[in-house]
């Protein structure tokens, strides 16, 4: 597929995640979900007319769509290094560094919506707890798939883990508060 998945319409995008094959997959999903519960915060904060969270969160919600394309390219290019004698540890990189950096990003998200289900329009009030929702569901798929893909490149009682799952958990703190 050539088309960032940014580009495509949530039909498609459906179907894209459907397809056989190493395409877009987990890690992709948790990136665009980011950029979903992105959207919907950035939509309290203009209600709120909190120019400084529109503006962050329009950065976000671009940097998880740029990951969700980071994220295939990485483990494309893992598969492929796995084929080559040696050239495995710097595609492992790759694809351990995108989820966590889809965690750091959902992190924010969920923080920043958090901040507008306090302090937002009340009539908006539900569609800041959805980000919050929705992020913190993004962060915590992204660390699992740290977890998951450091495994997968073989190594041991990496301290990456333990990391993404304690930053992830800071979301989801913000979404239990709110129910």
């Amino acid at each position: 597929m050539n088309r960032p998945l940014g580009e495509l319409s949530v039909g498609r995008f459906g179907e894209v995640l459907a397809a056989r094959g190493p395409g877009p997959a987990a890690g992709s999903t948790a990136a665009v979900t980011a950029s979903l519960a992105a959207g919907l915060a950035t939509k309290v904060a203009k209600g709120a007319a909190d120019r400084e969270a529109v503006e962050e969160l329009d950065r976000l919600r671009t940097r998880a769509l740029r990951l969700a394309d980071d994220d295939v390219e990485a483990y494309s290019g893992f598969l492929e290094a796995r084929r080559k004698p040696g050239g495995g540890p710097a595609a492992a990189e790759a694809i351990v560094q995108v989820p966590a950096d889809v965690v750091t990003l959902a992190v924010r998200v969920a923080e920043l919506a958090a901040l507008l289900a306090e302090s937002g329009p009340d009539a908006l009030a539900g569609d800041a707890v959805t980000a919050v929702f929705l992020a913190a569901a993004a962060a915590e798929s992204a660390a699992a798939l740290v977890g998951a893909n450091i495994a997968d490149a073989g190594e041991l009682a990496d301290p990456r883990v333990e990391d993404a799952e304690e930053r992830a958990g800071r979301a989801r703190t913000l979404a239990e508060r709110l129910v």
